[in-house]
């Protein structure tokens, strides 16, 4: 029987959470709006990169590198609530999916305005080409 969940899944499941309470504490000292999105690790558990979302997205480099800097601290407190030989190295990379999600979104939206204006633009036509028609 095969296993649904290798070590390395459950493994990002579990840092995902420590450092969803860890990063919340770091907001008390000034690192502000951060969401950790996801958590992938490496098969050999040697690497996690932690993708994360800001809510201001202008800032993203200045919040990545404020993580960075405190990797060391964000990986002791995994280290205390995690029962793992090792604990991986802390990769953070900005999730963009959110601004493309809502770029497409936007794209899609003025695809369907577009549409609209265009069967509203027919419609106007063939109504005008019926009423100029002499009547037999």
């Amino acid at each position: 029987m095969r296993r649904e969940f290798t070590r390395s899944d459950r493994l990002s499941a579990q840092i995902r959470r420590v450092l969803g309470t860890a990063i919340r504490q770091l907001q008390e000292e000034g690192l502000m709006h951060v969401a950790v999105s996801d958590v992938e690790v490496t098969r050999d558990l040697s690497l996690a990169r932690v993708y994360i979302n800001v809510l201001d997205p202008t800032k993203s480099q200045a919040i990545l590198r404020q993580l960075k800097d405190n990797a060391g601290r964000l990986r002791k407190a995994i280290a205390q609530d995690i029962r793992a030989r090792r604990i991986p190295e802390l990769r953070f990379i900005y999730d963009d999916s959110l601004e493309r999600g809502k770029h497409l979104e936007s794209l899609i939206e003025h695809a369907r305005a577009t549409d609209k204006q265009r069967r509203d633009e027919d419609a106007d036509d063939d109504g005008h080409a019926d009423a100029d028609s002499p009547v037999s």
